[in-house]
This record gives structure tokens, sequence and C-alpha cells, in this order.
């Protein structure tokens, strides 16, 4: 007897029963915060998630907004490297994001713990091979009707690359993303993205394309090999020139164990003209996936699932656990009630999914 397939956890997640508890708060900005929690689907289930809360005193409309592009745009991207969004909603002036929690930490908290030391060669071509594999889906992706989205994430960093115990390697963060799917348009000229991670045509005012994203991926690899950052200067402006002059060392120089294979595809992937580097995320994956072959066929999740289980455990050595903020946990718990009866009752959705392209109304 074949039994029936199990529903979708998006569709799960959205039933009339299921109910959503806070547990710890993972970060806190100065406009959102995000907490793990819990969803219970029913007597039987429980299910880990991220909870994305933007805090009750922003008011900005045009922030609100990108939250409701980058929910929105969430709900449409289904890939193993990408960061799934569940639900969203607008609760009592409160935006509310449920997403799939990463259970590890950022590259960057990673590379941080290392102290300047450069990652295994296969490890950090894996997790580079899985970045690009993640944007050579975005920047193909199709909205519901199958029309292109012309997805262009604008800040990918080791900040909003997650890596779980589990040996996930996750692009996240959409915030500053331009998608034909958003209401918010981004200005002629305007930089997004953190300084040390854009690439020199935007210094030197070009319009930039999905390849500023592959540029940036090359420098999050390249540092991940060397084990120190490739653009930084003594404050912004030097960063900045250090970006436009695009004077990339070879990697063997800085990590002598490199063999000019590697120098090569990143002296690819990092060059200055958009029109001499790969043209896709697919194309320079497939690239990087030969050479991961060669150096080491075997290496893969469980190599960063390894990784991540002894950073999380000195993390823990380090810090005693930040305590929860009852008054904080008490507001969410509530939000997260109304949420529910949303999704059950009033927002009329039920089990059915919620359509990406209706979120801005949600209310």
């Amino acid at each position: 007897m074949v039994s029936a397939p199990k529903e979708r956890l998006t569709l799960r997640l959205r039933s009339p029963q299921t109910r959503y508890r806070p547990v710890s708060r993972i970060a806190s900005g100065g406009m959102a915060e995000v907490w793990r929690g819990e969803a219970t689907i029913g007597p039987d289930e429980v299910v880990p998630v991220a909870i994305k809360r933007v805090l009750p005193n922003i008011e900005d409309p045009n922030f609100l907004t990108m939250i409701e592009d980058e929910a929105n745009l969430g709900m449409l991207l289904r890939h193993p490297n990408v960061v799934r969004v569940f639900d969203a909603r607008n609760i009592g002036g409160t935006y509310i994001v449920i997403m799939e929690l990463v259970d590890g930490d950022t590259l960057k908290g990673l590379l941080d713990a290392t102290e300047g030391r450069p990652m295994p060669l296969p490890a950090a071509m894996f997790i580079g091979r899985e970045l690009l594999r993640a944007l050579g889906y975005c920047h193909t992706a199709t909205d519901g009707g199958g029309r292109p989205l012309g997805l262009v994430h604008w800040d990918v960093s080791p900040h909003n690359m997650l890596l779980g115990r589990d040996g996930g390697v996750k692009l996240s963060d959409f915030g500053l993303a331009e998608a034909t799917s958003n209401r918010t348009k981004r200005p002629e000229g305007m930089i997004g993205g953190k300084f040390g991670y854009l690439a020199p045509e935007l210094i030197h005012r070009q319009r930039g394309d999905h390849r500023i994203d592959l540029f940036a991926a090359g420098i999050v690899l390249w540092e991940m090999i060397a084990g120190r950052r490739l653009f930084r200067g003594e404050n912004d402006r030097e960063t900045i020139q250090l970006v436009a002059r695009c004077e990339i060392p070879r990697i063997s120089d800085e990590n002598p164990a490199v063999p000019s294979q590697v120098d090569d595809f990143l002296a690819n992937l990092l060059n200055a003209d958009p029109d001499r580097r790969y043209q896709s995320g697919t194309e320079a994956a497939e690239a990087l996936s030969i050479l991961v072959d060669w150096l080491e066929p075997n290496v893969g999740t469980d190599d960063v699932g390894l990784m991540m289980e002894v950073h999380g455990f000195l993390r823990a050595q380090r810090k005693e656990q930040e305590a929860r903020p009852l008054e904080v946990f008490d507001m969410l718990m509530n939000e997260l009630e109304a949420f529910a009866e949303q999704a059950g009752g009033g927002g009329g959705h039920g089990a059915a999914p919620l359509d990406p392209s209706l979120f801005g109304r949600v209310r």
C-alpha cells in the first residue's frame, strides 16, 4: 500500500490550528529582530522556525514597504540554498515574517571566530559552490505566472550567508534585492550593500546587473581561503578606493596550499570587467564543482556541519546565553496569537497558501 504524500510544510504552517511560540532571540538590530521559535501544528508536530519581527516603533513607510517586498519575494523563492519564507502578515502595525530556521550561525560569525585563519580549502570551495548555485537560481527565478523576476540580491556577503549544523548553506536577507515584483523601486544611481563587497563598476557609476552578485561571491570565497578581508581600508573612503582599484592578490600568494587552478577561477570571478567574468551563477558553480571534485570529491555537508558544531560549542563556552527580555517576549507571544487567529479565521486564509501578491494588502 502506498501512503498518501505528506502535505507541504508551507500549507501545514498556514493551517488554522497552527500556533507559534518564541523561544529565544537570535539577533536584534535597529529596525528588526529575529527569534528562534516553534510552530505547533496540531497535537503531534512541532516545527522549529525563525520569526522576524519589525520593531513596533518603526514607522518609516519606505522601510515597511521594503519588508513587504522582501517577504513577497521570499515566498516566491524555492531553492535548497535560499532561506525559505513560509508566511508573513501585519499584526496590529507590527510586521511578522515566519521563515526557515537555520540552526547555526552566519558565515561572518564563523570567520570572525577563526581569528584570521584560512578555512580548509575543500570546505571553502564547497560553500562557495553552494552560494553560486543559489545565485544561479535567483538570477533566473520567475514569479507565479512564469515571468522573470530580474532578481539581483545586491548584498551578498558573509553577513547574509547562513551555515547550519546540518551542513546547509543558505543565502538570506533579500531586503536590498532588486526584482520586478517589488513595489519599492531602487533609485537610479543608488549603491546598496556593504562597501567591502561591492563590484568596481558600481564605484565607477556604471549600471550594475546580476554580475555584481557574482563578484561579491568571489570576494566571499577569496576571504574564506585567505583568512582575511580583501577590501578593507581604515575607513569607508579607503575601502571604496580599494574596490575602485580592484587589485586582487593571487590567492596562492595568501595561501600557498592553493593550486593554480583555483587562482585562475578566482581571477575570472573577480575580474574588474564584468564582461570578462563568468556570466551566470550556474556557469561559475559548474566550473567550481569540477575543481571541488578534483580537489576533494568527498567534501560536503558533513564538513560544514562539523565546523558549525565546533563553532557553536566554543561560542557557548565564551558567552552565556542572553536572557530573553520578558516584556518583549510577552508582546511577541500576543502578536503571534493574533497571527494565528488571522490565519485561521478573520484573515480568511485557512490552509490555503497565502498569495504573495496579496501580502501588501493583508492588514
